[in-house]
């Protein structure tokens, strides 16, 4: 799982992010490198981490939904 995470997790989580928010839809992938990244990533920064959350809030308020 650990070989899923983006090699550049500041720009790759920024695209991700952006693309799931404009899209309206996380797939169980991108779910998977999202949360795997916010729960064993070290190096993340505080931005890196509210990025995240953006789109995890935007699923428990309907704005983004998950897809196989």
């Amino acid at each position: 799982m650990v070989s899923s995470l983006p090699q550049n997790p500041a720009s790759d989580i920024q695209a991700l992010v952006n693309t799931v928010i404009q899209r309206g839809i996380l797939s169980r992938h991108d779910h998977l490198i999202l949360s795997t990244a916010m729960l064993s990533n070290p190096a993340l920064t505080p931005g890196d981490r509210k990025h995240i959350n953006q789109v995890f809030d935007s699923i428990r308020s309907g704005r983004v939904r998950l897809a196989d």
